[in-house]
């Protein structure tokens, strides 16, 4: 059952995220370019969120292997890249 638990993280997090990117769009007071400013936001938080946490997580872990095969590399990058392109 901890898929559920995961689940329901998942519908709440994305459900959190529409209503404070909305609020964040208002918060920059300009009606034409509010919600690319706001955007630009989330984009730093994906970086920290996405970036970041995970480096620190493999500079922890002594034994990582730093050795990254192509095919795996650019199917997460093009993940990442619909990810980004259906939150924008």
């Amino acid at each position: 059952m901890n898929w559920l638990i995961f689940a329901l993280m998942t519908v709440a997090c994305w459900g959190l995220y529409g209503i404070f990117l909305h609020a964040g769009q208002v918060g920059m007071r300009d009606p034409h370019l509010g919600r690319y400013k706001a955007f630009l936001f989330v984009g730093i938080a994906y970086f920290i969120t996405a970036v970041l946490a995970p480096l620190v997580v493999l500079l922890i872990n002594k034994e990582t292997d730093w050795s990254m095969p192509g095919k795996g590399m650019w199917l997460s990058l093009f993940a990442g890249i619909l990810g980004a392109a259906g939150a924008f």
